[in-house]
């Protein structure tokens, strides 16, 4: 685990930023905003955990994104701007922490159900936060670590 320093504040930060500005600037719904941010060079960079390689400007990464995947109106349901802000600020907290990639924390925290975790989980400590998480999908802290997801893959294929 690495302990979250002022270079994983900066990400985290920006990320929840990032997050929340998506609710006015695009049009389509946060789904979709969310999986393009899941698929997008931006998130590639960002996966490094390392500030110094971003220019950490929101607009700029929100141009990056519709520069990308061009512009969508898809869906209309958007999650609220506290929520997008603590939601995207957790994901990179975590990633950040346990050096795992964001694409890994969205399939094992659905973020339909960090959304709803939202209201009784935004005012935790995030390690309390990391610990409820892992407690609601029956996971523990093991799970974070690649070489424990690969022995346990190789056991369900031995057996």
């Amino acid at each position: 685990m690495r302990e979250f320093d002022t270079n994983g504040l900066r990400l985290a930060e920006y990320q929840a930023k990032l997050f929340e500005a998506s609710h006015d600037r695009f049009k389509c719904s946060s789904s979709v905003f969310l999986r393009r941010f899941l698929h997008s060079e931006l998130l590639e960079r960002m996966d490094k955990n390392n500030s110094a390689i971003l220019s950490l400007d929101v607009i700029e990464g929100l141009n990056d994104i519709e520069d990308e995947f061009g512009i969508s109106e898809y869906g209309n349901t958007k999650y609220n701007y506290d929520s997008l802000f603590w939601v995207g600020y957790m994901y990179r907290y975590i990633s950040y922490t346990r050096n795992v990639s964001t694409i890994f924390l969205f399939k094992t925290f659905d973020y339909k159900k960090m959304f709803e975790l939202y209201y009784p989980l935004h005012t935790q400590d995030p390690e309390w936060v990391i610990r409820s998480l892992l407690e609601l999908y029956n996971l523990n802290e093991d799970y974070f670590d690649p070489n424990y997801r690969f022995k346990q893959e190789l056991r369900k294929r031995v057996s």
